[in-house]
This record gives C-alpha cells, structure tokens and sequence, in this order.
C-alpha cells in the first residue's frame, strides 16, 4: 500500500493506493475456478484416508439429481443425461454405441446388458433411440439399493431393469456383454472386482470412460462435485492402464478395441490462472492440475478350440 498527501490553502488531501498481491488474486481465482468445476484433490496415501475427506457416494443429494434428470429425459424435455447433466442435442459416445451393435449383431440382433453403476439407466437412454430396430433388447442396471428402489418404482419396464447384485443381474438376463462405464475408478477395490467379473467369462465386456492412465501408479483421490451440479465429494482412483491389461490377459480376454471416449477426468489449470502466468503475474506455483483423457476398452473371450 502507498499514501500519497497534498496540500492546497484550505485544502488537505490523502491518497491510498493499493493492490491485491498475486498471490492472492491467484487463489481468488482458484477458488473462483473450484466452485465451477469437478476438480481432484490428493493424491492420498490409501482409499480410506481419501473417503474420510469426502462425503460419499451415498450422499441423498445425488439420487435426488438423478430423479430429476432422468425423469426430464423420460418426460422428453432432455435428450439424455450424464452425471446428473442433462443435455439437450442428442449425442453418442460412438465406440460404446458402435460395439453395443456390434453384440448384437452377433447375437440375431438380440442384446442383453447388465449395466454395472449405471444410475438410472444413463446409458441405456442416451442410445435407446439407436437400438429400437432390435429384435429384443434386456437391459438391467446394477446399483446401489437406494438406485434400485427408485429404478423400479419409476423406469423399470419390459426393456430396463434394476437390481442390486451382480449375480442376481447376470443369472436374471444372462447377458451377452457386461458394460462399466465410468465406474472402476470409484470402487474402493477396483482390481478385485475387475477380477471377479472376468472369471464369470461373459463373452463381451466393454470398459468405457475410465479413468486411468499408463506411466502412473494408480492412486487415489478425492474428487469434488461444484453446487450447480450438486454438492458432493467422494473417493475415486486414478487406475493404472496396464494392471488393467494384466487382468484381462491373465482371464483369457482379447482386447478388440481401445479407445478414447469424449472429455478428461482430471481438470485443467483454470484458464484465468494461465493467463496471469503468461504475464507473468503470480509467482507462486498453480496447484498441480492434469488433463488425462479417459480410456475405454472393448474386450471378448474367444471360443475354446475344442478337438474333435
């Protein structure tokens, strides 16, 4: 701060002036950043330390955002919903479309799915439009009981279905493939379940918008989800993409197809703060942020080759 005084006859003035330090504005600028936007904090030393930070999956703000975009979706106000967002263009995620087709053409144009954390039926809305001409489609989500309590009272019908266990779920519709979308990394033991899931030998399994990367050990984080989506945080793991291959090859799985579906899981440096870096305002280090793109796999267990 300067004071800068002056005198006139009868007059007497005195001037302050001030300005914000940079490391300030830069965390105004931060903080401005993480009301806005889904942002990670850690890494954490283990899962448990990362779900003491957070508030967890189970938070009732969640199913109650979901409700109401679903049900906009169902109603016909909204084109489909992802994470609670709903948007109103139409839009695919054109891998997981294109091997969902792929199955069924496989199979008579027959598909049966089981939709591991798949909400409310994210998925299966967002490409229903694109999988009517199918003969038969038998969809069932798998979720949390609160999920699949409200699943049934309001969206289950001939086509979708809710249950809250796996082997419920694969034993009910038998399925031809077994689709995890955006759901490994919140596991508090991913591999396990990965693991138990590839010994079932579903011949299809399609991984999609998973957050891992390949030349870093997995680790986990707590990611936090801004008011205007809904207030929440919970733990999630930032995989790493070849204990991921280890396992599909160590069950027999050929990986048919690698991917990258639309947007990252790891948030930018806000691009106010790399502004004030490009001239050079802010001397101290911006919190480390990534962009890593999510990754998604489409896996079948082939045929055994029997003798005759």
């Amino acid at each position: 701060m300067r004071r800068f005084a002056f005198s006139l006859p009868g007059i007497h003035c005195l001037f302050e002036v001030t300005r914000e330090a940079p490391q300030a504005r830069e965390q105004d600028i931060w903080s401005e950043f993480r009301r806005h936007n889904i942002v990670f904090d850690g890494p954490y030393d283990s899962w448990r330390s990362a779900a003491a930070a957070s508030d967890g999956y189970d938070a009732p703000a969640i199913l109650a955002k979901v409700l109401e975009a679903t049900r906009a979706v169902v109603e016909g106000r909204a084109a489909y919903e992802r994470d609670t967002v709903i948007f109103t263009e139409k839009s695919y995620s054109h891998p997981l479309l294109a091997w969902l087709l792929y199955v069924a053409s496989r199979s008579d144009l027959r598909l049966r799915v089981v939709d591991i954390g798949g909400a409310l039926g994210s998925s299966y809305f967002q490409n229903r439009t694109a999988l009517a001409h199918l003969a038969d489609v038998k969809w069932c989500v798998v979720e949390q009981p609160h999920f699949v309590s409200a699943g049934r009272t309001e969206f289950e019908d001939d086509r979708l279905s809710f249950s809250d266990s796996l082997e419920e779920a694969i034993d009910r519709v038998k399925p031809d493939l077994v689709l995890l979308s955006g759901v490994l990394q919140y596991l508090e033991y991913p591999l396990e379940c990965l693991e138990s899931l590839l010994s079932g030998g579903v011949k299809f399994i399609l991984i999609d918008r998973t957050a891992a990367q390949f030349d870093v050990a997995a680790k986990p984080f707590v990611q936090r989800v801004p008011a205007w989506i809904y207030s929440a945080s919970y733990p999630i793991w930032f995989l790493n993409g070849n204990e991921l291959h280890d396992s599909f090859a160590r069950h027999g799985y050929e990986v048919l197809d690698r991917f990258q579906p639309a947007g990252t899981f790891g948030s930018v440096t806000p691009p106010p703060l790399q502004e004030l870096k490009r001239w050079g305002i802010g001397v101290s280090p911006a919190p480390q942020q990534h962009e890593w793109p999510y990754i998604g796999w489409f896996l079948e267990k082939p045929e055994i080759q029997r003798c005759a």
